[in-house]
């Protein structure tokens, strides 16, 4: 039997350096890691329709399911200042480039007069608590078409009064653009894009969300809408409809009388359909509200709003 030769030089070696080995792979124990801090929470919208906000009048308010009322002015009087959150404009997103998201909805104010001033609101949470970072106005009156958000920017088209627009009654369409710059939410850029017209409505099918003010049941179906050059063309509850477009100035139309099928629905379906064709084939004037369209019929001394969302 042969055995190996082990060098009297290389044999202590040999032994020092697995004494070294094994006194290492115990001083190495993989070490615990720690998880990167989770980011703060987005807000939501009941946060904001609950929020206290600063920027609209001369001290802070806070909203309750986002609304406002102050004290009258007066004692017993009815002017008193008021406010409501725009909860169909509420967005989220990463607007200051930290991590986490915030958040906008667009306000607006009454102090008791004629005049309705927009703002743009922005929300985050900072140390853990929710806030309203800043409060940017938008203009008196102004009507909004739409609003996203495009990296870290908002963006939304308004209709505004132009040179020679009454401050009632705005027609001039504008983009305008708000982001952080220097640490200070703003507008950044506002541009003029035209004048109000029934053909922009044609970009959208519109569903009707509301009669005179009253939310639709929840047991029916909705009317639906779409414009078309000419003509409107929908769903009016029960049966497809059709019908002429005038345009008589910027914000003004005439809808002739709808043409519908014959079909016949159950009475709440139909009940719909009727009072839906009879208050379109009196509409006189299209606008926005809060995003949503609004059209205003008008019969005699009665009147109301069809309003419809996107």
């Amino acid at each position: 039997m042969r055995y190996a030769h082990v060098s009297p030089v290389l044999a202590p070696l040999g032994a020092s350096l697995l004494a070294l080995a094994v006194a290492g792979c115990g001083d190495k124990a993989p070490k615990e890691r720690l998880a990167p801090p989770a980011p703060p929470a987005t807000p939501t919208l009941e946060q904001v329709k609950a929020a206290t906000i600063s920027g609209v009048f001369d001290q802070a308010i806070t909203f309750s399911d986002g609304r406002y009322e102050g004290a009258p002015y007066a004692p017993d009087g009815a002017s008193r200042p008021t406010a409501l959150v725009w909860g169909t404009t509420f967005h989220t997103a990463d607007l200051d480039g930290a991590i986490g998201n915030e958040a906008v909805a667009m306000l607006s104010s009454n102090s008791g007069g004629s005049g309705e001033m927009v703002y743009l609101a922005v929300f985050g949470v900072r140390d853990g608590a929710f806030a309203n970072l800043a409060t940017v106005p938008v203009g008196d009156r102004m009507k909004l078409q739409n609003l996203w958000l495009e990296r870290g920017k908002v963006i939304m088209d308004v209709i505004e009064a132009g040179p020679d627009d009454a401050a009632c009654c705005p027609t001039q369409v504008a983009r305008k653009t708000f982001g952080f710059d220097g640490g200070t939410f703003k507008q950044v850029s506002s541009e003029v894009r035209g004048v109000l017209a029934v053909s922009m409505l044609g970009a959208n099918e519109w569903t009707l969300v509301e009669i005179d003010g009253q939310p639709l049941p929840g047991d029916v179906d909705p009317p639906l809408i779409h414009f078309e050059a000419d003509r409107v063309r929908g769903f009016a509850g029960c049966n497809r409809f059709t019908a002429s477009v005038e345009e008589t100035k910027p914000g003004e139309i005439d809808i002739g009388a709808p043409a519908a099928e014959k079909k016949a629905c159950p009475p709440p379906q139909m009940e719909l359909e009727q009072k839906f064709l009879t208050q379109l084939d009196a509409v006189k004037q299209y606008s926005y509200l809060a995003g949503q369209l609004a059209l205003t019929w008008q019969d005699g001394d009665r009147f109301g709003t069809l309003l419809f969302r996107k």
